[in-house]
């Protein structure tokens, strides 16, 4: 009796260690999604970046696309276009400004805040996107603002 246990525990514990793993799922692969403006750019960064139902976009600033420099008129305007530069990117990979989930602002001057505020209002609605803010020492191109944006973009649309 006492082999017949030990020997049926032996087996047990030899098929155990036979036995197939589950099967894992893929791993993401991200996918780089830029314009073919963006690319003629050579900028060092991709536009927007999706890896499964998340879509990254990368910071954007109160450049005009079509002049590549910076509005003039200090904050306000450059958080319109900054917005305005993120609906893009959005509008051009199937989405809106309905899909943001979480924001990142970057002030070179976080006194500034009210009135980025007033600005972004116009561009979201309650339920708000989650949001941090960030008062930073110096952006590129003396830029007032830089913002980065997530959206969440399932595959298979409700």
């Amino acid at each position: 009796m006492r082999w017949s246990v030990s020997l049926v525990a032996g087996l047990v514990i030899l098929l155990a260690g036979c036995a197939t793993p589950p099967a894992k799922a893929p791993a993401a692969k991200a996918e780089f999604l830029n314009t073919p403006a963006s690319l003629q750019r050579g900028l060092p960064f991709s536009e927007a970046v999706r890896v499964n139902d998340i879509l990254l976009l990368a910071g954007q600033m109160g450049i005009d696309p079509a002049t590549g420099k910076l509005v003039p008129g200090g904050v306000e305007p450059q958080a319109r276009q900054a917005l305005e530069n993120i609906k893009a990117v959005l509008e051009r990979n199937g989405r809106s400004m309905s899909d943001v989930v979480k924001c990142t602002v970057f002030l070179a001057d976080i006194s500034e805040w009210a009135h980025f505020n007033e600005i972004y209002k116009q561009y979201f609605k309650p339920p708000y996107p989650a949001r941090s803010a960030l008062g930073v020492n110096g952006l590129a191109n003396n830029g007032r603002l830089e913002i980065e944006c997530m959206a969440y973009v399932p595959t298979a649309h409700p």
